[in-house]
């Protein structure tokens, strides 16, 4: 059974909190002369959290796009 859209927005929120955490993390790493852990978490962190953002993002796009093509389609047989 397919994941509830609310679950899917659910992680989309979640999964951007954590990109921006991350980005707030490198920047004060930066800002306090922590150069190693800046660079860790731009080189290792960051691109993970994208990811998932991503995924997460895709999947609530696909799922909203399959709601209106439903939708359309049920619209066109009662028509």
């Amino acid at each position: 059974m397919p994941r509830k859209s609310s679950e899917i927005i659910e992680d989309v929120i979640v999964s951007l909190e954590s990109l921006i955490d991350s980005l707030d993390d490198e920047w004060y790493a930066n800002k306090e002369g922590r150069w190693r852990q800046a660079d860790d978490i731009r080189n290792k962190i960051l691109p993970a959290t994208k990811e998932k953002f991503k995924k997460h993002l895709d999947e609530y796009i696909d799922r909203r796009i399959e709601t209106f093509l439903v939708k359309k389609d049920n619209k066109n047989d009662v028509g």
